[in-house]
């Protein structure tokens, strides 16, 4: 109560459910507990639109943005997106965190045996040219 804000990320909602009067059973008020993930804000990519809080469009996660839009002064410079526990009246449907580290090994190795296999060919071509007595141009 006396800490500030925690934003939240609750989950997905479709977009005839975007207003919070068209779904009022997944209104919660008073304490709960929300199980998720804490995240940073984030920086957007050079395709990403930029986020419009007149609209209430979020095209990515600017915690210090959101918080001014909603008119709060104390926020945490984190916010928690939701696990996928069901909300009352089904929505926002949580749990949209998508955790996947990339695991890139095999094409890493292909690439470096690649490089090694092409540079051992030109200088395999370097030393017979060498040995043969052929002239540089």
């Amino acid at each position: 109560a006396d800490r500030g804000a925690v934003l939240v990320n609750r989950g997905w909602v479709p977009l005839a459910a975007r207003l919070p009067a068209a779904r009022p059973s997944g209104q919660v008020e008073g304490t709960v507990r929300i199980e998720g993930a804490v995240r940073l804000s984030s920086v957007p990519g050079w395709f990403t639109p930029a986020n419009e809080p007149g609209g209430n469009l979020w095209f990515y996660p600017d915690v210090a943005q959101m918080a001014a839009a909603a008119g709060l002064s104390r926020v945490s410079p984190v916010f928690v997106e939701a696990g996928p526990a069901p909300n009352p009246g089904g929505l926002p449907i949580g749990g949209q965190t998508q955790v996947e580290l990339p695991n890139d090994h095999l094409q890493y190795a292909i690439t470096w045996y690649s490089l090694a296999a092409a540079l051992a060919v030109i200088y395999g071509l370097f030393c017979h040219r060498h040995l043969s007595g052929e002239s540089s141009p």
